[in-house]
């Protein structure tokens, strides 16, 4: 399972004077607000911390939905490499931060990378907020039909509670994805190496056939 989150940081929620001044007390535990306090750059840190959070807590809610999002217990380590882990809850998740000019993204697995087929992608957006949830679909079901050699227009990316599920033509496909937007951005993450495969060896099936696929 993986769970991403993006953080625009020029967007006025993440500027420092719209900060309440007890933020960093409540969301962060004491050795990141001291890796914060040494830090050259301590907005952007503090905003990398927040998005290891909050994309480890979307795979933790997937694996048990009685998860709580309490952004102090869900602990994050990350390098200069920008790879690492979150703790939380006796677990740990790797994490990936992918960071570029003016914003963040954060992906956190339930398993090491090499196990899985991971694809991501984050653009821009300046159209209204209210528009972004669908638009970031749009995105992910577009990248995903490329990357599976299928139909963009026949996936389906419904949910079940908060958790997006992607489907082709009413039948479930086994790829896990998580979806975010923030300010002028948009991302999504996905696990498409069981779906991928099963989809590959469809498609071989059909091929050796003589069968048109999907």
């Amino acid at each position: 399972m993986i769970g991403n989150d993006l953080v625009d940081l020029e967007d006025s929620e993440t500027r420092p004077e719209e900060r309440h001044e007890r933020f960093d007390e409540r969301v962060f535990c004491t050795v990141e607000r001291e890796s914060i306090g040494a830090s050259g750059a301590p907005d952007r840190l503090r905003w990398i911390l927040w998005a290891a959070k909050e994309a480890a807590y979307k795979v933790a809610r997937k694996a048990d939905e009685r998860a709580v999002f309490s952004p102090p217990r869900f602990q994050v380590h990350v390098d200069a490499t920008l790879r690492g882990r979150v703790h939380f809850a006796g677990r740990d998740y790797a994490l990936l931060i992918d960071e570029a000019p003016g914003r963040v993204h954060a992906v956190a697995s339930e398993k090491p990378w090499e196990s899985h087929e991971c694809l991501s992608r984050v653009i821009t957006w300046d159209a209204e907020a209210q528009l972004a949830g669908k638009a970031v679909r749009a995105l992910a079901r577009r990248e995903i039909a490329a990357a599976l050699d299928l139909p963009a227009e026949e996936l389906e990316i419904e949910r079940e509670g908060r958790i997006p599920v992607l489907s082709l033509g009413g039948r479930p496909l086994d790829v896990d994805l998580s979806l975010t937007h923030h300010g002028r951005f948009l991302a999504f993450a996905c696990d498409l190496r069981d779906g991928a495969a099963a989809w590959r060896r469809r498609r071989s099936r059909r091929s050796s056939s003589g069968e048109a696929h999907l």
